[in-house]
């Protein structure tokens, strides 16, 4: 029998998670709008609240895209072939996807991944080492702190620009946040949910800022099919085959183009220097060969779906204007003291209210408590100085349009406290 010595007494679990890259379970737990929120569905019904928060295509009543039984047969019993590119037919209908919106990539400057957040941990990966930086621009969706501190890496934010509601990027901030830890920029566009959409000129600069210093530039399209600005300056999809130096990957994927976020697959169409893209292509092989993430059936469906894909962004993009048109008159009301932030693209609208209205998060709690839920800015990086409520634009008009006026309601009272 082994003479054990005795050791001191070490906290339960500390040392298996001491080094873990998670979160602490404190920090785990769900936050006071949420709980807010489940509390009025368990008393009073989920029916009777109207979440204007929801951002889920396949749960408020788009048209959904249906292959036949044959066709998805075809695809699940076909044979198998590892691919750490992607297959290159469904490569070939990607590019073809882009033709009606003014470019056709290479297929061979695109690669497969089973979602955009995947995609962005591998980017990450190709470009940066434990302890690097990589840099955003806030207000955004707070999923990339989580995906970069899963690689080890440091997520620095960069204020956009807020004019009178209009949005652009601060160049001076950004030269001012870049060091020589920086190896990678990542823009959203259109930025959920401030709806910006970079202009050719920012993306120009852009472009030369990171060739400048060998960083790798980002640009995440997954809206980029839901434009509400037909401002011609604006840049199309995909950025990276605009891209002429340097090293640019655009990332899209199915769960925004078809509606189909259970239908796991992305892509990054690269762009920039030739050399550099090749290099880039070859490097990245490397990581996805080592996962071979991507389901083979539904890159043999993909072809069709996107080919169909107006079956759900048309009626999207329709039910997109209706409710920002709805918002926009609401807004317009004699006694309304919020205005709404202009948006470009996007699913989602931003309710900016008063600078002296307080903290956000506690009017999105109280409205839970009425059955109507929100987001609110903080939960995306907005000042304390600027109080925001976030809103989908995808929920079903009639809903939407009734939510709204509960929430405008409520706001006209709350304000005046």
């Amino acid at each position: 029998m082994y003479n054990n010595p005795v050791m001191p007494k070490i906290p339960e679990f500390l040392s298996f998670f001491a080094h873990s890259r998670t979160p602490s379970l404190s920090d785990l737990e769900p936050n006071a709008c949420h709980e807010a929120w489940e509390n009025y569905c368990q008393h009073s019904g989920r029916d009777n609240g109207i979440d204007l928060s929801i951002s889920n295509a396949t749960r408020v009543g788009l048209p959904g895209i249906f292959p036949d039984k044959d066709r998805m047969i075809e695809a699940v019993i076909s044979a198998y072939e590892a691919s750490p590119q992607g297959l290159y037919q469904t490569r070939d209908a990607i590019s073809r996807y882009y033709t009606p919106f003014g470019a056709t990539p290479n297929p061979d400057d695109i690669q497969l991944f089973a979602s955009t957040s995947e995609a962005i941990g591998a980017l990450i990966k190709l470009v940066c080492q434990p302890g690097d930086e990589v840099i955003t621009f806030n207000p955004t969706y707070p999923l990339l702190d989580c995906l970069c501190s899963l690689e080890s890496v440091e997520l620095r934010e960069v204020a956009l620009q807020d004019c009178a509601g209009e949005w652009a990027i601060d160049f001076w901030a950004l030269e001012q946040t870049s060091s020589p830890k920086t190896r990678a920029i990542i823009v959203v566009s259109p930025n959920n949910p401030t709806g910006h959409c970079i202009r050719k000129t920012e993306f120009d600069k852009l472009v030369t800022f990171c060739d400048r210093r060998g960083l790798l530039l980002i640009i995440d399209e997954v809206f980029a099919g839901y434009r509400l600005d037909n401002d011609p300056e604006l840049v199309t999809q995909p950025a990276a085959s605009y891209a002429k130096s340097g090293l640019v990957v655009s990332l899209s994927g199915l769960s925004k183009v078809c509606g189909l976020p259970q239908h796991k697959l992305g892509w990054g169409v690269f762009g920039g220097s030739p050399d550099i893209v090749r290099e880039a292509m070859q490097r990245l092989s490397f990581i996805t060969d080592s996962t071979l993430s991507v389901s083979g059936w539904i890159q043999r469906i993909t072809p069709y779906l996107l080919a169909h894909h107006d079956d759900f962004s048309t009626p999207c993009n329709d039910r997109l204007r209706i409710n920002l048109e709805t918002l926009s008159s609401v807004a317009k009301r004699p006694d309304t003291i919020w205005t709404v932030t202009h948006i470009c693209g996007g699913w989602s609208a931003c309710i900016r209210l008063p600078g002296w209205a307080g903290d956000d998060e506690a009017y999105a709690c109280e409205l839970a408590t009425l059955g109507i839920r929100v987001f609110p800015g903080s939960f995306f990086g907005f000042r304390p100085t600027h109080p925001t409520l976030v809103l989908s634009l995808i929920v079903a008009p009639e809903l939407f349009a009734a939510g709204l006026n509960r929430l405008s309601d409520f706001l006209r009272v709350a304000l005046k406290r």
